[in-house]
């Protein structure tokens, strides 16, 4: 399209978007009374205005599409080909935005889907991945995953003052490692500490999963992932659950 031509439309366009508006004050002026705002919240929660604004843009769109058919240059007509790929190009637009609502949507609905499948969890046996616990007079079953084998492994249980108490797991294979231990036999007091492995290969971070039942699911007001409270771990992102259900019966006693 040439620069006089779509100069041409953009001032059509900008006139009737002009006359408009002109006539839409004179009727909002004269129905301000009984006018309604129907934009705002609806109990706490957006309105959406995503219809209105596709169709916006759609109107705008076929405007200037005329206008510019109209004020087109008689002498240097625009190719029509031109016109097919403004129309295409609009079309690829809406649908693109139809496309990115829908994918909204579907990611609200599995949103709202995960927090009542979490809700149905209260009451059942999990095991989550955990750096911290809190132990009580209950005995601890978790398991620890090694990547190599070690004649010598120990589980640390680090309180906020510094104390700390090992439990020895001995020698071990690679794999899972599986624990049951009663925090009395190791005269270790009720309270919050830090658990960590360590091993004579000087493997490091080793990954430790503690067996709890769920208490109850806590959905945070900022909107961050929901978090579970679990007997002897305390609250545990949903993200770290790696396993529903009791460990196997027949784990080691350590």
């Amino acid at each position: 399209m040439s620069d006089i031509a779509f100069n041409s439309a953009l001032g059509a366009a900008q006139s009737d978007a002009s006359q408009q508006q002109v006539s839409s004050n004179l009727g909002a002026s004269s129905d301000a009374p009984s006018s309604t705002d129907t934009s705002g919240t609806v109990n706490g929660t957006p309105t959406s205005t995503t219809s209105s604004t596709h169709s916006s843009m759609a109107d705008t769109f076929l405007t200037l599409f005329v206008a510019e058919v109209q004020n087109q240059d008689p002498t240097s007509p625009t190719d029509p080909t031109a016109y097919i790929d403004q129309l295409s190009s609009m079309a690829q637009v809406a649908m693109g935005e139809e496309m990115s609502v829908q994918m909204n949507t579907n990611a609200i609905l599995l949103s709202n889907l995960q927090v009542m499948s979490l809700g149905n969890m209260v009451g059942d046996t999990i095991m989550v991945q955990a750096t911290s616990m809190d132990v009580s007079d209950s005995e601890i079953q978790g398991r620890i995953t090694l990547d190599d084998a070690a004649a010598s492994v120990t589980l640390h249980f680090t309180d906020e003052a510094g104390a700390d108490y090992s439990v020895e797991l001995g020698t071990q294979s690679p794999g899972t490692v599986d624990f049951d231990i009663n925090p009395a036999d190791y005269g270790i007091p009720p309270g919050n500490y830090e658990v960590s492995v360590v091993t004579d290969t000087g493997e490091s971070e080793v990954p430790i999963e503690v067996q709890g039942v769920v208490n109850d699911v806590r959905i945070p007001l900022n909107g961050d992932s929901p978090v579970l409270n679990v007997t002897g771990v305390g609250e545990v992102p949903f993200t770290m659950i790696s396993q529903f259900g009791s460990t196997d019966s027949d784990a080691s006693k350590a």
